[in-house]
């Protein structure tokens, strides 16, 4: 019986990951930055749906601020400019108010980039777009969230969590070289880390957490 004891206690540590720390990850970005659109669907999201490794198991928490570089016009009336115009303040505002009422990380991430993915409509005699694609992508949300997403951005409650978003992008960003996406580890800014991100989501996040299994991020 001592014997048995024993090789469970070998093959315990046999299987155990040392020094594997899941890690905090915040990403910066803007609902049209083409980075951004790229980012959202092709790395963040398959590390949440890789059946190869559970990469998911290494982000301790995940949050998503899409502000980026919007100014404040008049903060009174709430009005703001975008870098990729009205559209992109129409979809961070829209983002905020999703991962405010999306439940998981999962279905966030899957709603946001199915969003990121869905094309402007534009109207060339016009020279201008319809608008961000608010009502897309509503079969990947739960019943209800949907009503509650909109309700929040039509509403004060989603233009604070706009200007929550803006301060919390103005107090990180302390650094003269600044770029979105931005993937953040931990709360730290790393510019390496950064860049490796958008590079290689899943490979970059296995170095920060410290596993050395060679199925991750292979």
């Amino acid at each position: 019986m001592a014997v048995l004891f024993l090789l469970a206690a070998i093959v315990g540590c046999a299987l155990a990951k040392p020094n594997v720390t899941p890690v905090s990850v915040t990403l910066y970005y803007e609902s049209l930055c083409p980075g951004c659109r790229e980012f959202i669907p092709n790395q963040l999201y398959p590390a949440y749906t890789d059946t190869k490794y559970d990469y998911s198991s290494l982000i301790s928490k995940l949050t998503l601020v899409p502000y980026g570089w919007a100014h404040v016009l008049n903060a009174t009336t709430h009005e703001y400019q975008c870098q990729h115009g009205e559209e992109e303040c129409q979809g961070n505002r829209l983002h905020g108010c999703a991962l405010k009422y999306i439940p998981d990380a999962l279905t966030s991430v899957e709603y946001l980039s199915c969003l990121e993915k869905t094309p402007l409509v534009s109207y060339e005699f016009l020279a201008q777009n319809s608008g961000y694609p608010i009502d897309k992508c509503q079969e990947k949300l739960p019943s209800g969230i949907y009503q509650k997403i909109m309700s929040c951005y039509n509403s004060e409650e989603g233009l604070k969590i706009f200007e929550e978003n803006g301060k919390k992008t103005t107090s990180f960003f302390t650094f003269p070289y600044r770029f979105v996406p931005y993937i953040s580890f931990n709360d730290k800014a790393d510019q390496d880390l950064a860049l490796a991100s958008v590079e290689d989501f899943k490979k970059t996040l296995c170095k920060v957490a410290g596993v050395t299994d060679k199925a991750c991020a292979s």
